[in-house]
């Protein structure tokens, strides 16, 4: 059949539309295995028994913090890849990355590579996308159907996702998700050859759902000690075995091994630690070694508070910290660069870029030391218990750096750099090309990037950390005057490279007033303080009406509300309507 070997007319849009995010390079995050790590999962009865299953099933790896679930999630890829005759796929969830921590991006991940590996299965999208357009790529339900029928109907065999760290999707996205994996097994796709292999922390909130249809096979990690200490022994053997390397010292590390092993908590990352502590010893003396093994606390927590207490500079070190916490996606560190060295008194870029840091990753390992990692250039925490470590909680913590970071702080620190970074002088008076329709050439806008490293992140990301800054936000609300105001000619720059992210295709729009622009942004205390202020609350955008249209339209049932309470009017047709006092009749449009 003709049609069933061509892929769908519109393949190249529709990858498009499903590389939401980097997946690839998400799961290069992960450390690799040590040598005969992880085996233990592929030689365990319940993994035999969820592989040899002809119909499609589900497999949930569950396993307590820093015990390698990540690591095992990988290396099961690999191994799947190399040792079944199907297609694999995988996301891994991270909550420190936008593109890490939504069900919608999970599938969209599964999607693109499926269709990438398996061309002629992308026609299973074609209606969605010819019904819907690049939404398609944003509801989880759309997003599933199209997979279970690719893979139903498709005739490409079996096809294996593996998706880690289930835990740190975000609550939103993830019911739907479970609601559909859980599903699998059921009588009406028991003939679908999807199978899901998942992993997460033990949580009872995804144990209840996980196990609600009595057909999930669990293989409880946290119960097999055994197992777990003899791949720890193996990362402690390893680590000694390249620490004998770097120091050519071949065999003379014995003492070490034997303290490691009989120190070690049983977890990977305790481990890991340890051996970059020794990694990065002064002088390696034996003496040294020694006492950086002994006097290890035993506890993550205790390893943690250590690790900061040594930083050159505690201050600069809570500020990387606040920001690498609350940050939208993980920075560069050029990027971190300029949040380290942006404040509200700088005018000019060129002021800026003359106090960068030269040698920014040194700079800040310095301050934070193993507590944050380098990887491609961008900046993480060493792993998720370093984030549940200072994020503050219900319960006190234990010296100056545990349960210290508060979420509404860490935002407005990041606000208040973005802000004042958007209010540069540079910005004031460099528009942005647009062609005889009012749109934006991609050309100019990554010309423009380029030229400023953190406009990107500024631009994306400023208003919804000013918004979870919650009312400490509107210490800033001066600054935003300048930078959202009717007419600021520091608004036009940002604005424009914000509007081709968010609406490429439809004409910029120079007439929008604060109250528009805080109405788009949903921005709530913002509305509220302009409404409360007067002025001409009715101003009307040519092409996108009054502010009630444009919150209408984001779908934003609260500040819709304050608008209407305010008798702010709609316009429809280019007339103009109080909402509350007209008949529905009258409309014409609703």
């Amino acid at each position: 059949n003709r049609e069933d070997t061509n892929p769908s007319k519109n393949r190249a849009k529709i990858l498009q539309c499903l590389y939401t995010s980097r997946y690839k390079s998400h799961r290069d995050r992960v450390p690799k295995p040590a040598e005969g790590t992880c085996t233990w999962v592929t030689e365990h009865q319940k993994y035999q028994d969820w592989s040899k299953k002809e119909a499609s099933g589900l497999l949930w790896l569950s396993a307590d913090p820093a015990c390698g679930k990540s690591v095992t999630a990988s290396f099961l890829v690999t191994h799947l890849e190399s040792q079944r005759n199907a297609t694999v796929c995988y996301f891994f969830f991270k909550d420190d990355n936008t593109e890490q921590k939504s069900a919608i991006f999970a599938l969209c991940a599964i999607l693109h590579q499926l269709f990438v590996q398996r061309k002629p299965l992308s026609k299973y999208a074609e209606e969605a996308f010819e019904a819907k357009g690049e939404k398609f790529a944003e509801e989880v339900d759309t997003l599933w159907d199209i997979l279970a029928k690719a893979v139903a109907e498709g005739g490409c065999g079996d096809v294996i996702c593996v998706v880690d760290a289930l835990d740190e999707c975000e609550e939103e996205t993830l019911a739907p998700l479970i609601r559909r994996i859980t599903c699998l097994p059921g009588s009406q796709t028991s003939n679908v050859p999807l199978k899901f292999l998942v992993t997460s922390r033990p949580y009872h909130r995804i144990e209840i759902e996980l196990s609600s249809m009595g057909t999930t096979i669990r293989l409880k990690g946290e119960n097999e000690i055994k197992s777990i200490i003899t791949d720890v022994t193996r990362v402690i053997d390893e680590g000694i075995r390249n620490l004998e390397l770097v120091w050519g010292n071949h065999g003379g590390l014995e003492y070490l091994r034997e303290l490691l092993r009989s120190s070690a908590d049983r977890t990977f990352l305790w481990v890991s630690l340890i051996l970059e502590l020794l990694r990065n010893s002064v002088d390696g003396s034996r003496a040294e070694l020694i006492d950086i093994v002994s006097t290890a606390p035993a506890s993550l927590d205790e390893l943690y508070t250590k690790i900061l207490s040594k930083s050159t500079d505690h201050d600069k070190a809570r500020r990387v910290l606040n920001i690498v916490v609350a940050a939208a996606r993980p920075l560069t560190l050029i990027e971190m660069n300029n949040a380290l060295t942006v404040r509200r008194d700088y005018e000019s870029m060129r002021v800026l870029q003359g106090d960068l840091y030269p040698r920014p990753e040194t700079t800040v390992k310095n301050w934070c030391g193993l507590f944050v990692r380098v990887i491609d250039s961008k900046i993480y925490l060493v792993h998720q218990t370093a984030r549940e470590f200072l994020i503050k909680g219900s319960l006190p913590g234990r010296g100056n750096w545990q349960y210290t970071l508060s979420p509404k702080d860490s935002n407005f620190i990041i606000a208040d750099i973005c802000i004042s970074y958007l209010s540069r002088e540079e910005f004031s008076g460099s528009p942005l090309a647009m062609d005889a329709r009012g749109r934006i050439s991609k050309e100019a806008v990554n010309d423009y990037l380029e030229k400023y490293s953190f406009l990107d992140y500024a631009v994306r990301h400023w208003a919804d950390h000013f918004r979870d800054s919650q009312d400490n936000g509107m210490e800033l609300f001066e600054f935003t005057r300048l930078i959202c105001g009717a007419g600021s000619k520091h608004c036009l720059t940002w604005f424009q490279v914000y509007w081709f992210n968010i609406r490429r295709y439809h004409i910029f729009p120079k007439d929008f007033t604060h109250l528009m622009m805080a109405s788009l942004l949903g921005q709530g205390t913002v509305v509220g303080r302009l409404l409360e202020e007067g002025g001409d609350l009715n101003a009307r955008s040519r092409l996108y009406g009054t502010a009630l249209n444009i919150a209408a339209v984001e779908g934003d049932e609260g500040i819709t509300k304050r608008l209407l309470q305010k008798s702010v009017k709609a316009y429809f047709y280019g007339k103009g309507y109080n909402i509350l006092h007209t008949k529905q009749s009258e409309l014409g449009v609703l």
